[in-house]
This record gives C-alpha cells, structure tokens and sequence, in this order.
C-alpha cells in the first residue's frame, strides 16, 4: 500500500545519506586517520560495480550459510579482539577500574562517586565490566579475556539478526551479502579490544528492529503481539545500556502513525493502533528505568551517593553539540567532548547549568548567524558520517606509539593491520572508508528509488534518528558505531532499486 508520507521519509534518508557520502568523496571532513584520495574514491566505485553487478550463487542462499557466517563471524571478531589486546584509556578504563575495586572489596572513592554522579549513564557498564571480572577470577583470567568474547558474541548474533531483517525484504542472496560487509566494518574492528557499551547494545539494537519488522508481517494477532513486546524488551535492553537506541522507539512509533493516517483505516482500528503506541512507549519507559535500577543494584555502587542533579541537563548537550573544537594544524572537532565545557558546569546546580548552556547557544548563533550554523551542522553531519573507521583509536591516549606490545605470526599480522602505527593500517583503513561510502550510497540512492514498506521505513527513519541525535547532541563517529548495521541493512534493502539494478531485471524478464 502506498504512503505519501511514508516515500517522503524514504526520499529523505536518501538525500541525507547520498549527501554524506558525496561529502565524504570530494571534501572529506578530516578525522583521526588521514585518508588518501587516490585509493578511496577508485575503491568506492569498485564497491559500487561490485553491488551492481555481482550475482550470489545458489550454493551460497542455502538455510544453512547465515547460520555458520554468524557464528564464523563470531569467532574471527573473538580471534581478532584477543589479539589487538592493549591498555585503553578514557571512560572505559576508568570504569574498568572501579569494577576491578568493588569486586576486590574497596568502596569507590568520593571523586569517583562524583563522576558517575555526572555520567550515571556508565552504571550499565560498570555492572557488566564487574561480571567480566568476577568470571575472570573464577577462571584465573583477566577480564579483558572475558569480555572480549562477550564482543565477539555479541557480533555473532548482530550479524544473524542482519541475515532476519534482509532476507524478509530482499532474500537470502542480499542478506549474505549484508553479513559480510558487516562483518567487515563490524567484526574486524580494533573496537573489538575495548569491553564499551557499543557492541553490548548493538545485538539487542538490531534484534530488536528485526522483531519489530517480524510483529509486522501478516500472522495470528497473538504470535504478533508476543514478537512486538519481545522487540519493545530487546529495544529496552539497548537503550538502558546505550542511550541513543531511544531512537528506535521513536521510529517504531512513526513507522505506526504513518501507517494509520496515510492509510484509509476504519477510525475503531486507528485509535486502538493509537492505545497500541502509548502503550508501548510507556512500557519501553517503565523497562528502561527498571533495567537501569537493575543495572545499579548489580553494579555494587551505594546509590545513595550518586547524586544525579549534578547530571548536565538536556540542554547542556545541545550546547555541547554545538561546540567546535580547532587544532593546531586545523583539523575540526565537531560537538565532540569539551573538558572546558565540563568544568564549566562542575559543581553547579541545574539552573546553573542551564543558564551557562543557554548562554553558550546565545553565543554561538552570535559567532555564527544563520549562514555560519547552518555550515557548522552540515559540517558536523559530514564529520560524524565520513569516518568508516568510526574513531578507532580516537579516544584519549590510545592512538600513541606502543600501545600495541610488539608480535609476531598471525597476532603481528593483525597487528600491522588494525594497529594504529601498524604498517598496514592505512591501506586497511582507506579500503574501509571506501566500503562504507559505498554502502552510504547504495543506501542513498536505493532509497530515492525504492517503494514504500513498512519495514524499509522503520530502519530508514532509525537511521534518520541517530542522525538527528548525533547532529543536536554531542557525537562524533563511535556514537554510530552501534547502528552501522542497520545502515548495511537498509543498503540491502533497497539494493534492488539501484537504476542499472532495476534495468537488468527488467532485461532478464
């Protein structure tokens, strides 16, 4: 059934997308790894002939080949992970090194009560990195090695939810296809080696949206009901982890409204759709503020002493989000982490903090004027978007030389190519780059083809949501990390409209 609205959303995502990734070919927005021109435009376009023309056998479509992808898949990401081991730096060591504390039996010191006091969002993380300890102790092994197979779990199954959502779209030819380039920008990460919030959400990210897409295909009202409030958990369980998977509730319920008022339903059917939404945002509500308490529990922290009115309020992220930070030799961070804009607000109650973000936005749209804000965003959206390494080793020290121990064997390969100062590194991130253009292009343009369905609107306007909150509030590439998937998902969705794509089937029939 056709949507008007529902195409404009499509045709949306597609310019967005095709505009980023035009960005990221002709004036790339510089990150932590400088890319050469002359490798990643040829690639790209390679990539692209290569999703145009190439045909999956019949060999590779049977029942079986999602299921040992996913599980291959999952042991390479365990075997790449293991071997990039390192001492990383910023949130994540610092979290690593209060669970270390707590299960050893010391209570968490004042300063440390004082940062999850301003970032309780990390008690999820804290509470798993304390398992991964407890089990390592058991076990005699050191809670890396825990949690690093917990990443590469957490791939296996991303990469089987990938194989669900194409294949009900497209089939099984492009959800193989999906797989792999997920795998490839997923599962060989040098991500892999840091236990952070990003892979743990990331299964329950994209199995949630499979279910969701499950609860909407034609089936007894029952099994639709018990796969919807299975996706409303799986989304709750991301987003207690993780905050940005609140976008995907949000796209749910535009899916649902586009679906009920651009379609001719009787009114008894649309306001019990209506019921079905409030009622599903409240128990999305409800699961997140009880995971999170779980999550505290778990934690072993004294609650009583996390005082969450020193949390920077909403606003203050918004302010953040539209700070630029310029280095010596030009390069632009935009709305990334600001050390000054944190001590800022230290301290301070939530007036306070309001009054100096609203005071920051004043003064930014006086530097800027329409002109210089609408720049800065544009900006800010090519430099979250262009970076197909999604600011690997971009966090506090963990890019300086010997960071890796030196190897040798298949450990030294890996080295050399996931290791920042490795010798291989660069070609390694180059080719990356360019696959990830490619698949923001075969996205983009797709959608500005494809038809209307439900299902392609639900990733589309996920994907468009963690646009939109990487863009407003603070981001950088790592917030997308999560929802690179979907984004794969969404290129193989719509990978059949691709305008040479659509002219060979029309030959073949």
């Amino acid at each position: 059934m056709e949507s008007p609205v529902g195409r404009a959303l499509l045709r949306l995502a597609g310019v967005s997308l095709v505009a980023v990734a035009v960005v990221g070919l002709v004036a790339p927005r510089p990150v932590n790894v400088e890319h050469r021109w002359l490798v990643v435009v040829p690639a790209t376009l390679g990539f692209l002939l290569l999703a145009v023309v190439v045909r999956v056998p019949g060999w590779a479509k049977r029942r079986w080949v999602p299921v040992v992808v996913a599980v291959g898949g999952g042991v390479v990401a365990t075997m790449v992970g293991l071997m990039t081991r390192y001492r990383y730096g910023w949130d994540a060591r610092v979290i690593m090194d209060m669970a270390r504390g707590l299960q050893a039996g010391r209570p968490l010191s004042p300063a440390e009560y004082d940062y999850l006091s301003l970032y309780p969002n990390n008690l999820p993380l804290l509470a798993i990195d304390r398992m991964g300890v407890a089990v390592g102790q058991a076990f005699s092994l050191a809670p890396d090695a825990v949690l690093i197979p917990l990443n590469g779990i957490c791939v296996g199954v991303t990469l089987y939810a990938v194989h669900l959502l194409v294949r009900r779209v497209a089939g099984r030819g492009p959800s193989l296809v999906a797989q792999l380039a997920t795998l490839v920008l997923v599962g060989t990460s040098p991500w892999l080696s840091v236990p952070y919030t990003d892979f743990y959400a990331m299964p329950f990210v994209v199995g949630g949206v499979a279910l969701a897409v499950r609860a909407m295909t034609p089936r007894a009202r029952t099994g639709r009901v018990v796969l919807w409030l299975l996706a409303i958990v799986s989304v709750s369980v991301a987003y207690s982890i993780k905050t940005t998977p609140v976008v995907i509730a949000i796209a749910a319920v535009l899916t649902a409204v586009v679906a009920i008022f651009d379609h001719d339903l009787l009114p008894a059917r649309r306001a019990g759709v209506i019921a079905a939404c409030a009622a599903s945002a409240l128990a999305f509500v409800a699961l997140g503020v009880g995971l999170t308490s779980a999550a505290t529990a778990a934690s072993g922290v004294d609650s009583s002493r996390i005082d969450m009115s020193v949390s920077p309020p909403i606003t203050w992220w918004v302010a953040l989000g539209a700070d630029d930070q310029r280095a010596a030799d030009g390069v632009v961070n935009y709305g990334a982490y600001s050390r000054e804009m944190v001590d800022a607000v230290t301290g301070r109650s939530q007036d306070e903090m309001k009054a100096y973000a609203a005071g920051v936005l004043a003064d930014r749209w006086a530097e800027r004027g329409l002109g210089g804000t609408l720049a800065f965003y544009a900006g800010k959206a090519a430099w979250n978007w262009g970076d197909g390494m999604f600011w690997a080793w971009g966090e506090g020290p963990d890019s300086l030389p010997g960071t890796l121990a030196p190897a040798t064997g298949v450990t030294g390969i890996v080295h050399d190519l996931n290791g920042f100062q490795g010798a291989g590194y660069q070609t390694r991130a180059d080719l990356t780059q360019a696959l990830w253009l490619a698949v923001l292009l075969v996205a983009g343009i797709g959608l500005l083809r494809a038809p209307y369905r439900r299902e392609t609107l639900l990733v589309a306007a996920t994907v468009l949501g963690i646009a939109a909150f990487t863009l407003v509030l603070q981001g950088r590439s790592r917030y997308l990390f999560a929802f690179v998937p979907l984004v794969v998902v969404l290129a193989a969705m719509v990978h059949g409209s691709l305008p040479t794509r659509q002219a060979s089937l029309s030959v073949r029939r």
